[in-house]
């Protein structure tokens, strides 16, 4: 029990958990020998940074607290599944500059603010591509152009009109957006239909060969790192001592730090965060043509995002095998919210959306339309909301020693290895969230919390 100079965190009201019999992703289909690995039989009965979650966030905030470091802490990773089976493992595999954010920051934040957040996610495309070559990844890492593409006439208007003032506010990273107009949209898209566009520079990859395969070289050259799969936190002791007690179904352990790299599950362990960060479940899928196709499609040399209108959106990523990722479909699902807003269990498909994603290589891209594309793969995935549409990063309000990184609202990739890097350097540096380089509307503030998340019509 826990004693009178202590609080506890346990989640009595709410089982946001990962289930155990989750959909496989095409990710997923060839996995590392370190999937379900145990460093030690038994769990550490402490360590200096306890971090909840073993995806993306999880393992890169583990890399930079370890990196270069002469005087390395002992670090306890513990996932509740397998290494990257949650939404890393389930994403598009895909980051570039979220150009349709950038005019949403300036209008709320101001030009700085916006400016910040883009040269912030141009700069995640160069940092993951470095550490991929420089830990040699065998993870698919390409460095391409992401093509935005508008198909309503309505839209595309206003995104010229966004560019030409981005353009007379002389933001630099305006410099990596080409412009495309109507004139040579569906030929250098190969889209039908296409009204225009931007193209920004974007990296693609395998993240599950990505996050599985930079975990491997930590537990090669790092003995601080114990890493416990299949073991989920059931609740938090905090002490007055500044430690906690973490306990899963295993043991405790004793930390002088915790690190909640939990996303859409954040709420399952720290219920502070109750419509704060809402899971929400989305949808995506692995098409392919069949390799004796009579017609066999070209292959694409763009990453894309078709936007068939402000609210409705597709990502698509072409793999070196010819298949395509893709994911979005909402409209087919999104009025019945029963379906994808407080869900957490990725066990089933959305099967609302498989129609349009057998479909849409057909429909949207010219030379596809007899090739026999089909979907082989279609998996769920769980992700987090915050109200404001914003990451929640830096020390929990209150609490001094516990650090989050979550609540991307579908847009991780971009943001989470840099936010870690911030993260670590919080923890090895003690530097407050101003010094870590991380956006300043990222920071979790008491204020943002005061809000909760509603259902929105283009979640």
């Amino acid at each position: 029990m826990a004693s009178a100079d202590e609080t506890r965190f346990a989640n009595v009201a709410s089982n946001i958990f990962p289930v155990s019999n989750s959909t496989t992703p095409y990710w997923r289909t060839e996995l590392h020998e370190i999937d379900s690995i145990r460093s030690s039989e038994d769990l550490p009965s402490e360590c200096d940074v306890l971090i909840v979650g073993a995806g993306l966030s999880g393992v890169s905030t583990a890399y930079h607290l370890l990196d270069d470091n002469p005087s390395p802490p002992s670090i306890v990773l513990l996932e509740a599944r397998e290494v990257c089976s949650g939404a890393t493992g389930r994403n598009g595999g895909h980051l570039m500059m979220i150009w349709s954010w950038i005019d949403e920051i300036s209008k709320e934040f101001g030009l700085e603010a916006a400016k910040e957040v883009a040269l912030f996610q141009r700069d995640q495309v160069y940092a993951m591509k470095a550490v991929a070559e420089k830990e040699k990844l065998d993870c698919d890492a390409i460095l391409t152009r992401c093509f935005e593409v508008v198909l309503d006439q309505r839209h595309f208007d206003a995104a010229s009109k966004v560019y030409q003032k981005q353009l007379e506010d002389g933001l630099d990273f305006i410099q990596d957006v080409n412009f495309v107009g109507p004139k040579h949209a569906e030929k250098l898209s190969g889209v039908k239909g296409a009204k225009g566009g931007v193209t920004t520079t974007a990296l693609q990859l395998w993240p599950y060969k990505f996050v599985s395969g930079l975990l491997s070289r930590l537990l090669e050259r790092s003995p601080s790192l114990n890493v416990q799969t299949h073991t989920p936190v059931t609740s938090i002791i905090a002490s007055n001592d500044g430690t906690s007690i973490v306990h899963t179904p295993r043991g405790t352990i004793r930390a002088q730090k915790i690190v909640f790299a939990t996303n859409g599950y954040t709420t399952g362990i720290v219920p502070e965060f109750e419509k704060k960060i809402v899971p929400i479940k989305i949808s995506c899928s692995h098409i392919s043509a069949p390799e004796d196709s009579p017609n066999p499609p070209p292959q694409l040399t763009h990453t894309y995002g078709l936007s068939y209108t402000p609210s409705s959106r597709d990502y698509l990523i072409p793999r070196p095998d010819g298949g395509v990722i893709c994911g979005g479909a909402r409209y087919t699902y999104k009025d019945d919210q029963k379906l994808w807003f407080n869900r957490w269990d990725d066990s089933t498909v959305l099967e609302a959306t498989r129609p349009h994603f057998e479909s849409v290589m057909q429909k949207n891209f010219r030379g596809w339309e007899k090739s026999g594309a089909a979907v082989d793969y279609l998996w769920s995935g769980i992700i987090g909301h915050t109200a404001d549409g914003y990451p929640l990063c830096g020390k929990v309000p209150g609490k001094e020693n516990h650090f989050i990184l979550a609540g991307y609202n579908g847009g991780g990739m971009p943001h989470i290895f840099l936010t870690a890097k911030g993260i670590a350097k919080m923890i090895r540096e003690d530097a407050a969230f101003e010094k870590s380089g991380i956006p300043r509307i990222f920071k979790i503030t008491e204020e943002r919390l005061r809000k909760d998340v509603q259902p929105r019509p283009n979640q």
